[in-house]
């Protein structure tokens, strides 16, 4: 495993290892944007902390080891692949394939456009039983997918749009969410409060492992 520079950071990552630490400082950004990560793990969710040219620092939840091919999907939908450079209490750092540039990435990451409306969070396909409340009374439901942000889910509950309702995943805290859009027996819910980014990754992580 790589030793921390004399500042006391984490490790280089991509083209900044080696180089004088003023060049890597002008070289890196600081950011906290989430992500999906693809691996041999299947996907997970990751945070992603710093990114340069050529590699980024990244917060998961999946074991990962030195040389592992990763790819990382950003919200606008761009993909950055490379390796696992290495790995330390569930962080790591990626060497990228191919060098980027990383204020159009960025720019990308965060734009909305009329085509693709507002950037949503990395959503996660999943097939598991839940429960509905609303007005005292339960419905049950099987969630198909799920975000930091909300849910779609299949129900003979029809709501109406913009009511709220509470939704029960098993081993995550239950979150209100309001109605978005309702159609084809399916509900799609926006969480008033939105999952913590270890609860979301850690119970992903968790529900693949029981698979």
């Amino acid at each position: 495993m790589p030793l921390p520079d004399q500042s006391g950071n984490e490790p280089e990552t991509g083209e900044t290892a080696g180089r004088p630490q003023a060049s890597r400082e002008a070289r890196v950004t600081t950011i906290l944007l989430i992500g999906k990560l693809f691996s041999r793990h299947g996907e997970a969710l990751c945070r992603i902390r710093n990114l340069s040219s050529g590699g980024l620092m990244a917060e998961v939840h999946v074991p990962l080891g030195e040389d592992d091919p990763v790819e990382i999907e950003l919200k606008a939908g761009d993909r950055l692949s490379g390796r696992v450079r290495w790995t330390r209490e569930g962080r790591m750092g990626i060497a990228f394939d191919q060098p980027i540039e990383v204020n159009q990435t960025l720019a990308r990451a965060t734009v909305r456009t009329v085509e693709q409306g507002l950037v949503r969070a990395p959503r996660f396909a999943v097939d598991c039983l839940v429960e509905l409340r609303r007005d005292g009374r339960r419905f049950a439901g099987r969630l198909i997918n799920v975000s930091q942000g909300g849910a779609r889910l299949e129900t003979d509950l029809e709501p109406e749009k913009d009511q709220v309702l509470a939704l029960h995943i098993p081993g995550l805290p239950e979150r209100r969410g309001g109605v978005r859009w309702v159609g084809g027996g399916a509900v799609g819910l926006s969480f008033l409060e939105p999952l913590a980014f270890d609860e979301l990754g850690i119970w992903l992580v968790e529900r693949r492992r029981g698979l």
